[in-house]
């Protein structure tokens, strides 16, 4: 097993672990949430978000002897260590599922995050017919992605062009923009994760903020807080 060597040696530093994170705090949380996470990647290529020092990441994309990296019950504790921070997947070429990430400038609040969701929540369920249920993630970060469900595969470019023609066709499309990067001051409903390879950050991974990626349920979002997520 890849215990940490230094385990009390801190990881990152920021307002929300004013006083640090330390190797072992990081590979705590991936033991306790191994089986959750293997569910949640299995046959995927992922990214590794590894700090080599306090708040330095690098990013890794191959393994020892391959070119891309997978998690398995077999190699997991020796491949997560206590510099691993956050981990994303890739988009297969057909997927069940599409994403659209609630991209908020960064000088506004979390609550407005939070009412973007719930204002595009209520048009995806309601206004797009070709999903069947929707799901809220917390990204770890400052806002959230929507997990729209078909109940069938669809090809990972058809997903992006359908989800930007009824978003487009929608209400949404007056109060927010709908491109591949955000303007100033307006929230945008970024799709570019649906593609081949486009990466997103796997539920129950955590974010370089050192934030749990959830699941937060439409009853409870309003009341949710970014201190929820934290590592304990």
């Amino acid at each position: 097993m890849s215990y940490p060597e230094h385990p009390e040696t801190i990881v990152l530093r920021n307002k929300i672990y004013p006083k640090g994170l330390r190797e072992i705090d990081i590979w705590n949380h991936y033991q306790k949430v191994k089986g959750l996470l293997l569910r949640e990647v299995a046959g995927r290529d992922l990214l590794f978000f590894i700090f080599v020092d306090v708040n330095k990441p690098i990013v890794k994309r191959k393994g020892k002897t391959t070119n891309f990296i997978r998690l398995t019950s077999s190699n997991y504790d020796e491949t997560i260590t206590g510099r691993t921070v956050s981990i994303h997947a890739a988009m297969k070429r057909s997927e069940d599922f599409g994403i659209i990430d609630i991209d908020i400038d960064p000088k506004d609040q979390f609550r407005w995050a939070k009412k973007v969701t719930v204002d595009v929540y209520n048009i995806v369920m309601t206004k797009i017919p070709i999903v069947v249920g929707c799901r809220i993630k917390f990204t770890g970060k400052n806002s959230f992605h929507l997990i729209c469900e078909f109940g069938r595969k669809i090809n990972v470019d058809s997903i992006r062009f359908l989800l930007k023609k009824f978003l487009q066709d929608s209400e949404l499309s007056g109060r927010y923009t709908i491109e591949g990067r955000r303007r100033p001051g307006v929230p945008n409903l970024d799709l570019s994760p649906n593609k081949i390879r486009g990466n997103y950050i796997a539920l129950h991974a955590l974010s370089v903020w050192g934030l749990q990626s959830m699941e937060v349920s439409y009853r409870k979002l309003m009341g949710f807080d970014q201190h929820m997520a934290i590592v304990r």
